[in-house]
């Protein structure tokens, strides 16, 4: 548990103020606990950070301005975040775990081909 007061928070640098994400991420999923914020790199931290928000609903356009202000660590769009994430951590929680279960198989377009894959996907998708 963080104790941060306004003050300190503001006095995080960028990289301090991902790890705070990447906190409370590992509390909604722990696959995130695992990540070195260090040796990871800034497309694969744009691509998981902003990727793990796309299945939590938050309520940003994902442009490339917006990726790119998230991995810089900007405290506007970090705090944002935060907020955005702390208030509703019960039932982000909930979403993350069920998200797992939800994200839509890639089938090659080659396999679907094949009218029972076809089939077998397009119930699938209906379920």
């Amino acid at each position: 548990m963080q104790h941060l007061s306004m003050v300190e928070f503001d006095d995080k640098a960028p990289l301090e103020l991902l790890e705070l994400v990447n906190l409370v991420f590992s509390h909604l999923d722990k696959e995130h606990s695992d990540v070195d914020m260090q040796k990871e790199t800034q497309d694969k931290t744009e691509e998981r950070i902003c990727g793990f928000l796309k299945v939590l609903g938050y309520p940003a356009d994902f442009n490339p301005n917006f990726c790119r202000d998230v991995v810089h660590g900007d405290k506007k769009t970090i705090s944002h975040m935060l907020y955005w994430m702390l208030v509703r951590l019960a039932d982000l929680q909930r979403k993350a775990y069920t998200a797992k279960f939800l994200v839509p198989l890639a089938i090659p377009d080659e396999f679907l081909v094949d009218e029972d894959m076809r089939l077998t996907l397009d119930n699938y998708k209906d379920l």
